[in-house]
């Protein structure tokens, strides 16, 4: 019996290290400098946060006060660039289909972004991309995508936000 339950215990430890092992595969350390440098080029006042691979901007919009941009980069090779904004919260969003509806809507006009739920169910504006094909402008076209969008769909869903 107790080898039994020594044997479950080292199973689920040996998973766990391998699991945890996946999930936190480095970030090339290159990509985070030609990241920075294009952030600097652009003389975007970017933040660092406790990942090394994470950094925010802070934008002032017409419908939302504070705009924090997310740019993430992943390990996926062909969309290692992730531009995100958090419009708002799952708490505040109702459930009904007019609702849903028009993000479906609002997702077929708007260009090149992405508006869905990310896995906490909040809502979000983003754009995946290529740190390969990146330089100056194009971090830049997809900053004011992400950020133009996220104020404007806010701007339009907020008659049905709830506090």
């Amino acid at each position: 019996m107790k080898f039994a339950r020594g044997l479950a215990v080292a199973i689920v430890l040996l998973f766990s290290v391998f699991a945890c092992g996946q999930a936190s595969r480095p970030v090339d350390p290159a990509k985070i400098t030609k990241l920075v440098s294009l952030l600097q080029e652009n003389h975007y006042d970017y933040h660092t946060t406790r990942s090394p691979s994470v950094f925010t901007i802070h934008f002032v919009g017409e419908h939302i006060k504070d705009i924090k941009l997310i740019l993430a980069i992943g390990d996926d090779p062909d969309a290692d660039l992730i531009v995100f904004v958090t419009v708002t919260e799952k708490r505040h969003m109702p459930v009904t289909t007019d609702f849903m509806r028009l993000l479906l809507e609002q997702n077929h006009v708007m260009d090149q972004t992405k508006i869905g739920y990310d896995k906490d169910g909040d809502l979000e504006v983003r754009i995946d991309g290529s740190m390969r094909l990146a330089d100056a402008t194009y971090l830049q076209h997809i900053i004011e995508q992400v950020k133009n969008v996220s104020d404007e769909l806010y701007g339009m869903i907020l008659p049905s936000l709830m506090n």
